[in-house]
């Protein structure tokens, strides 16, 4: 019986300190936990904070020299949410194992992704509003200059979208407060930073679903964030150089100063070649991106009448190229060698194919008349 009793003894004090241990782990996971998710959320302010300011400015942006145009500036700053947004998702989710008490990570995770949906939403929308695209990620694969996610909407559409992102926005407020009263109704050693990305009142916060819906109207009237497009050919320059220029042999602007260039009527001369390469720089003075740009160069005979022709395939010939080009970006092309004959006069032209709706179409072709020694 005693032997019993000292069996019962021991097996209760062992619960107890078992016990014991286990609350010290608990309490030990609990608020490791939470300065973990304290840094989240403070991030979570940050971002909040930055793409309140953003939305608020949006409409009344202006451009800048280029690359900072209006668009470029609205466009940064959405990525800038949606990649934040998307790390501070991802920091959530790895803060476990080990799990704090009372499903307090489940919680934290959903409010961070509600708000990442909610940057998503708001980006794809504004995107498809004004026809811009997320700018290309370095070492990402490039991707075509397309609106984000599907063809252009409405502002009536946007309006509708732009307040379905808000209110993603206060619910993720909403279910971080709840998250907070429960966490002190349970008495966990969890402390969390404040974090409110839609203020009250909600009808005055630049995130909040009243704000947004009426600002795709703004944003859709905006004419600084119009799409404008401006292709030209800002320098070209010819191989071989020339030994002398009566006309113009190398041609160089930029997009405030270009214009389309036509030759004189003294020739630039050519040093004896068998053929003639033209290095040309496209630049997209525009405010939007541009795909499938064609680049053309085209030779042709300039000889006075009566001049003995040269052989066939040094009389005419073309080639082109497509390239693509980012808003405020050049490239430099070197164009495919065009075969020429001593003694023979050339028109070379140069041009790049603008789209319709550009109204500016200097400096969208170059020209050169050239004699080639012999």
């Amino acid at each position: 019986m005693l032997l019993a009793a000292v069996s019962l003894v021991l097996v209760v004090g062992s619960l107890a300190e078992i016990h014991a241990q286990s609350s010290g782990y608990r309490s030990s996971t609990d608020s490791g936990y939470g300065a973990l998710a304290a840094v989240v959320v403070t991030s979570s302010n940050q971002t909040g904070a930055q793409l309140a300011a953003l939305m608020e400015s949006a409409p009344g942006l202006t451009n800048q020299a280029l690359p900072r145009t209006a668009r470029a500036v609205l466009q940064q700053g959405l990525d800038a949410a949606v990649t934040a947004t998307a790390q501070e998702s991802d920091q959530a989710d790895r803060l476990v194992p080990p799990d704090p008490s009372g499903r307090v990570s489940d919680q934290f995770s959903r409010v961070m992704v509600e708000r990442a949906a909610g940057a998503v939403h708001l980006r794809t929308t504004i995107d498809r509003l004004l026809g811009m695209t997320p700018l290309p990620v370095a070492g990402a694969p490039t991707t075509t200059a397309a609106p984000s996610s599907g063809a252009l909407i409405s502002i009536g559409q946007a309006t509708t979208d732009m307040g379905n992102a808000g209110l993603l926005f206060q619910q993720s407020d909403t279910d971080y407060r709840t998250l907070v009263a429960q966490i002190h109704r349970q008495k966990l050693p969890i402390r969390l930073p404040r974090s409110v990305w839609v203020p009250s009142p909600i009808a005055a916060a630049p995130l909040g679903s009243p704000r947004l819906a009426a600002g795709a109207a703004a944003l859709g009237d905006a004419s600084e964030l119009q799409p404008f497009h401006r292709l030209a050919i800002t320098a070209v320059g010819l191989s071989p150089p020339a030994v002398s220029t009566g006309g113009p042999g190398l041609f160089g602007a930029d997009c405030v100063s270009v214009a389309s260039n036509a030759p004189g009527s003294t020739p630039t001369m050519l040093p004896p070649t068998s053929t003639v390469t033209a290095d040309v720089t496209v630049t997209n003075c525009g405010t939007v991106p541009e795909s499938g740009v064609v680049v053309t160069q085209t030779l042709a005979l300039a000889d006075p009448a009566g001049t003995p022709l040269p052989p066939a395939d040094a009389r005419a010939s073309t080639s082109r190229t497509t390239v693509t080009l980012a808003s405020g970006s050049s490239m430099a092309l070197t164009l495919r060698p065009l075969t020429v004959a001593g003694g023979h006069l050339y028109t070379l032209t140069v041009a790049v194919a603008v789209p319709a709706s550009q109204q500016d179409r200097a400096g969208s072709s170059q020209q050169f008349l050239l004699r080639i020694a012999g």
